[in-house]
């Protein structure tokens, strides 16, 4: 029979029942990806980046004290990639982006694994590419983001209104110029 939390709602848990439960499968998933970037945990980053800023920082009641404020206070660069995610999640999940979403998405165009870049061509190790909006990503650039942008959240020593400059930075170091 299944675990039940709060007002008799089911919890299903074998193992990953908090939000920092979570943001330890994203790190795995980040250290997975340092070693080879393939699309099945590209997928896995995603979903679980997506889940754990939408569901689970506002579900867990035992989240990091400053989190909920924190993500009241993301950029709007940083919303737009963490939107990007929620249609890169749903549209692998789902095999296709409904059409209402599919219009919307900030998600131009998604690249297989090349060597794309300086990084990937000196370290040998192609990449997956996302265009979104008027930037490009590599999955080094979006997990490099992404670690940063969550270790920020469940950092309850960091002011709520720090955003990390990191993260601020990278975000505009991956703008197309046009």
């Amino acid at each position: 029979m299944n675990d039940l939390i709060e007002n008799n709602t089911p919890h299903f848990d074998y193992g990953i029942s908090s939000s920092y439960d979570m943001l330890m499968k994203l790190l795995y998933e980040d250290k997975k990806l340092s070693e080879e970037c393939n699309p099945y945990d590209c997928f896995n980053f995603f979903v679980t980046a997506w889940h754990l800023y939408d569901d689970w920082i506002d579900e867990d009641q035992n989240r990091p004290r400053l989190a909920r404020q924190k993500k009241g206070r993301t950029t709007s660069e940083m919303q737009v990639l963490l939107k990007a995610f929620k249609d890169l999640t749903n549209g692998s999940k789902h095999m296709i982006l409904r059409k209402k979403n599919y219009e919307k998405t900030p998600v131009k165009k998604t690249y297989p694994p090349i060597v794309g870049d300086w990084r990937s061509y000196f370290d040998n190790k192609p990449e997956i590419y996302i265009e979104i909006d008027n930037s490009i990503f590599s999955m080094w650039d979006l997990r490099y983001i992404v670690v940063i942008y969550f270790k920020w959240l469940f950092d309850d020593s960091i002011a709520a209104n720090e955003f990390p400059r990191e993260v601020q930075e990278h975000l505009q170091r991956c703008i197309i110029k046009k």
